[in-house]
């Protein structure tokens, strides 16, 4: 079994698929749990909804999901209501992969879906296609978000190469940016940069998503700088804030052009993307390129 694990890790597509041997060959799943917020919604875009029995507070798209019973957070998990809900599917990410022996163990079948690259994200919708009886429903998927892409790229490809910095978490509450988190080119926003035509400004260094200073930035000096800020209904501070006037958009540029003097605040080439869809990449991926596109090439009728 290790050496079975070791092997389907080094592939990179899905990490890990696990299923009952009560299992037949033509059996589904009826009562699935995901705790993934990705997972969510490729199941209810295959038409599994009807099956969901538990999905995380996180998982808020579609608004179908919202109306499923709660599991709590998706980074733990709750064995003995595995069992005794008598689960017999459950969705995951790889930050769950620590809990795969104790899945083993009580015979709980799972899925680990791979999300750190496009190719990945196609693997993972084929996958759990392949597992729910829904291989037709997952084809058309991926041939959809391909199709989207692929108009994306038809725009861009003669297009010169903006160098992008791409925000993905920071303090929304000061007057200004004194540092923030980057995607550097080890994730899969890496590779939608590309996509929308765009050069990722971070391309050297070990971390994923490397701490910037603002001197860092003024070296970096981007032409474009995309800020991802997620929902407010998901965010949290120590101090009381009012979510209405942090998550205006005007409010949340005018930090950026109060901060560093780079190439992207004099120009004006600072975008602002509020929601959850940003920070996942499934069945609306190409809408995340299409939005990035946007933010790169704003000469672009789009």
């Amino acid at each position: 079994e290790c050496l079975l694990l070791r092997s389907v890790l080094r592939t990179v597509l899905l990490l890990i698929i696990c299923f009952a041997s009560a299992f037949g060959a033509d059996a589904s799943p009826r009562r699935i749990v995901s705790l993934s917020p990705v997972g969510t919604e490729i199941l209810f875009a295959l038409g599994q909804g009807r099956n969901i029995v538990g999905v995380t507070n996180f998982c808020d798209y579609p608004p179908e999901a919202l109306k499923k019973p709660k599991v709590g957070d998706f980074a733990a998990l709750n064995f003995e209501m595995l069992v005794a809900g008598n689960v017999d599917l459950l969705v995951a990410q790889d930050i769950h992969k620590q809990f795969v022996p104790q899945l083993k163990q009580l015979n709980i079948p799972y899925i680990i879906l791979e999300q750190e690259t496009v190719a990945g994200v196609y693997s993972s919708i084929a996958a759990l296609g392949r597992v729910c009886g829904a291989e037709k429903r997952a084809a058309a998927l991926t041939g959809s978000i391909k199709k989207e892409i692929a108009a994306v790229v038809s725009k861009v490809q003669t297009l010169s190469r903006p160098q992008v910095v791409l925000c993905v978490s920071r303090e929304l509450t000061e007057t200004q940016i004194n540092s923030f988190y980057a995607a550097g080119s080890k994730t899969f926003y890496n590779e939608l940069i590309e996509l929308a035509g765009g050069k990722n400004a971070l391309v050297s260094g070990a971390s994923a998503y490397p701490h910037v200073a603002s001197e860092g930035l003024m070296k970096i000096n981007p032409d474009v700088i995309i800020d991802l800020v997620g929902d407010k209904k998901f965010y949290h501070s120590k101090d009381s804030v009012d979510l209405d006037k942090v998550f205006n958009k005007k409010y949340l540029t005018e930090q950026w052009l109060r901060s560093a003097k780079v190439k992207a605040t004099a120009s004006g080439h600072v975008s602002i993307l509020t929601g959850t869809l940003y920070l996942r990449p499934g069945p609306r991926m190409g809408t995340i390129v299409r939005d990035f596109a946007r933010a790169v090439h704003s000469e672009v009728k789009w």
